[in-house]
């Protein structure tokens, strides 16, 4: 089956694949570069939040305790293959993204599917298999694997959950393809967060496919499917607008939508870091709310 765009809308709100904050009573997500926002992506969650939980957990151990890389992508291949026939959800997403690849790429314009350590593998080996194309396995270490051997030139097509700022790619997955001989025609991948990253991924030559984008026109979509109302869509155009004006509007001023006594250790990171550095230059117009802030956060420290 493959999913209509309303329907891959309703499966990401449904599943938390994107989350989105209560204004009212909080708590706000934090990003890792230290500052806050309205809503958090979980692309993996899109195929239920149990599997791909149970499907990362069981990932995870095989990396670590599967000594070679012929025998740990069997497992892997063994693993996601049997969540696949089993899920029919799964099995949704995958055809979906197997159907518009082909209707992106030319027929014969790749000749591998590559996936990379963790969350890829959760769209790249079952799509590698639907498509009866090899999949190379790109690990983390900086090692790669292909049951069949590489042939020097080859073609790939790189396959991700997600695509932000491409970090991963530039950082680890482009250089391990070009170590093993390969080059990349371009990407394919559930969700693609902002211009950041497809952008860099198109200027260095690679074509990009996304089933869903993580943009205004999603939220407006989202308010037209009814899965957010009106008020949120104006809060999220106005964070694509000014992430300094929706802090003001928002979050200014609040401390119980910070919580700084309660949050987690990472959060609570986050937080010291963006009340200390001011990256978006709040603190001039809210200085009253920075000192309490302050003051909130020696608490917490003792």
């Amino acid at each position: 089956m493959i999913l209509s765009t309303n329907d891959l809308i309703k499966r990401i709100h449904d599943t938390k694949a994107v989350s989105i904050w209560n204004r009212k009573t909080g708590p706000i997500f934090w990003y890792a570069a230290s500052v806050p926002g309205p809503f958090y992506v979980n692309t993996e969650l899109v195929i239920g939040a149990d599997l791909s939980t149970a499907l990362l957990k069981k990932i995870t151990e095989i990396v670590a305790e599967t000594p070679t890389a012929a025998a740990r992508a069997q497992k892997l291949e063994t693993l996601m293959m049997d969540a696949f026939e089993k899920d029919a959800t799964y099995k949704n997403i995958i055809e979906t993204m197997v159907a518009k690849t082909r209707e992106e790429f030319p027929e014969g314009s790749f000749a591998v599917i590559s996936g990379g350590e963790r969350r890829d593998w959760l769209f790249s080996i079952p799509m590698a298999k639907l498509m009866n194309i090899r999949h190379v396995y790109l690990f983390k270490n900086g090692d790669y694997y292909c049951e069949n051997d590489l042939k020097q030139g080859e073609i790939a097509l790189h396959v991700a959950d997600l695509i932000n700022n491409a970090a991963s790619y530039f950082d680890a997955w482009l250089p391990i393809l070009d170590k093993a001989g390969l080059s990349c025609v371009g990407t394919a991948c559930v969700n693609s967060r902002g211009n950041v990253g497809v952008d860099r991924l198109k200027a260095n030559g690679q074509k990009v496919l996304a089933l869903n984008s993580i943009d205004i026109t999603f939220f407006e979509k989202s308010v037209d499917a009814g899965m957010i109302d009106t008020g949120t869509l104006e809060e999220i155009r106005l964070f694509f607008k000014g992430a300094k004006e929706w802090a003001s509007a928002y979050l200014m001023g609040k401390p119980e939508l910070f919580n700084a006594a309660g949050i987690d250790a990472k959060s609570f990171e986050r937080l010291e870091t963006f009340f200390t550095k001011d990256p978006w230059g709040l603190k001039d117009a809210h200085a009253d709310f920075f000192a309490a802030m302050q003051a909130a956060i020696k608490a917490r420290k003792g």
